[in-house]
């Protein structure tokens, strides 16, 4: 079928004019002798952690004058900033926790569709013969009818491509070899893309398990919106699987809620997500320059005006990094990708069309630059121990273990998970761990960073 993708429209040359930057950039890199690059990157990382702990510390230890309410009595109390730090930390995720369990219950419960448009299922494949079963027997299961399932795999990768083989004697599955664009993810949606020609598209995991009514609520909710993106989350089966689980939940699910509500930006991901061909089109399908392709993409949405809607009732699951030198690779990889979104928000500027233009860098940017703050927390805690005022960090840590077990009891309940566990007295200790991760991937792409992709093992 001829390719739907619109040669006028602004999306489609500003991709040559990344890719050049690319290459331009990674030209430039090549100058310094790796040697070099890698020392200076160690260096700055190991200066950067360091201002901000101690930054951090003597921040926390500066006494702060707070009025207080005439409710309380008058006058005035003394505190260490250390201690407003531990209000603000409760705070924000107390009013995320809220928040998210407010949207939750205020889904809408109506009937779900099981028949409609035909949806192309896009399930993008590279080395994922041993786990691609999830994805396309959970979407042979769905409650929605109309979906017809498009494995894109490698064209080198023949074990893959042997395994999407044997769902093609199923009406419903089909194998595209990814010869256009082989070599990202990105591509290879873009290419099943260009060769299909349904109403609407939707984009999958390999390790997926699509809940059965994920599509069906998708297609509802693209009644009145552009893309409609699910919630996902690691299973939890391992010591890193659990860290992985709690990470999503606070990281993901709650960071964000109170910048979603106040902003409206919303995560348009590539993958648990259905989507209106014509929003794809209207920028242009997923960048393959970008390291991370999805939030390349969710920033293009964002600029575009386009609604996007989250699904948080029917939530998939997927398989988490089984060891702890996978959890790092992963995230350092997501992060490294955030600072490459963040360079071509700042040297590519967004075409200006709504206030969204001048927030996306800024949201962007809060994302790269948190990690500062979140590793600056630690120096705080420090100051409240040092200072006999250890029993404060109950109040930061109270509030982030109940809204992570309120999290894991909610999908226990709803049948997503097999326990509850006690693993979520370990959810403070991500964000330090996270906050490290963040700050080493940002320094090597201004260092180190080639364009390399770490990819973890699947299907252990």
């Amino acid at each position: 079928m001829s390719s739907r993708f619109d040669p006028t429209s602004t999306s489609f040359f500003r991709k040559p004019v990344r890719r050049l930057a690319a290459r331009t950039a990674e030209s430039c890199r090549a100058l310094v002798p790796t040697s070099l690059r890698d020392a200076a990157g160690v260096i700055t990382f190991a200066i950067v952690v360091a201002v901000v702990v101690v930054t951090g510390y003597l921040q926390g230890a500066v006494s702060v004058t707070v009025a207080m309410p005439a409710m309380l009595g008058a006058g005035t109390v003394v505190i260490l900033q250390a201690v407003m730090a531990c209000f603000t930390v409760s705070g924000l995720f107390g009013l995320s926790t809220a928040a998210l369990f407010g949207q939750v219950r205020a889904a809408d419960d109506a009937a779900l569709p099981s028949a409609g448009p035909t949806i192309t299922a896009i399930v993008p494949v590279y080395q994922d013969a041993a786990i691609l079963e999830r994805s396309v027997e959970s979407l042979l299961e769905s409650q929605y009818e109309n979906i017809q399932i498009l494995v894109v795999a490698e064209p080198a990768d023949s074990a893959s491509i042997a395994r999407a083989r044997e769902w093609t004697d199923h009406a419903q599955v089909d194998l595209l070899l990814n010869s256009r664009y082989p070599g990202s993810k990105a591509g290879a949606i873009n290419y099943a893309a260009e060769v299909t020609d349904t109403e609407y598209l939707a984009v999958f995991d390999a390790d997926e398990r699509v809940d059965p009514g994920f599509v069906s609520a998708a297609v509802a909710k693209l009644g009145s919106y552009d893309i409609v993106q699910g919630r996902t989350i690691p299973e939890p089966d391992g010591v890193v699987e659990t860290i992985a689980y709690y990470e999503s939940v606070v990281l993901g699910d709650l960071s964000q809620r109170l910048l979603t509500l106040v902003t409206d930006f919303t995560m348009a991901a590539s993958r648990t997500v259905v989507m209106r061909r014509s929003a794809f089109e209207e920028v242009g399908g997923y960048d393959e320059t970008m390291l991370t392709e999805d939030y390349a993409f969710a920033f293009d949405c964002y600029a575009a005006d386009l609604d996007v809607a989250e699904q948080l009732t029917y939530t998939s699951t997927i398989e988490g990094a089984h060891t702890l030198r996978d959890w790092w690779g992963q995230r350092k990889r997501w992060m490294t990708g955030y600072a490459q979104v963040l360079h071509r928000l700042v040297v590519d500027p967004l075409s200006p069309r709504s206030h969204r233009t001048v927030l996306a860098p800024l949201i962007c940017a809060g994302s790269v630059l948190g990690n500062l703050f979140m590793l600056s927390l630690v120096s705080k805690a420090l100051v409240l121990v040092v200072n006999d005022a250890a029993t404060w960090l109950v109040l930061p840590l109270v509030t982030l273990g109940a809204a992570a077990l309120a999290m894991r009891t909610y999908d226990f309940h709803l049948g997503r998970l097999d326990t509850v566990g006690a693993g979520w007295i370990l959810t403070p200790l991500i964000l330090p761990l996270y906050s490290l991760v963040g700050i080493k991937a940002a320094v090597e792409y201004l260092f180190t960073w080639d364009g390399e992709w770490y990819s973890v093992a699947k299907g252990l």
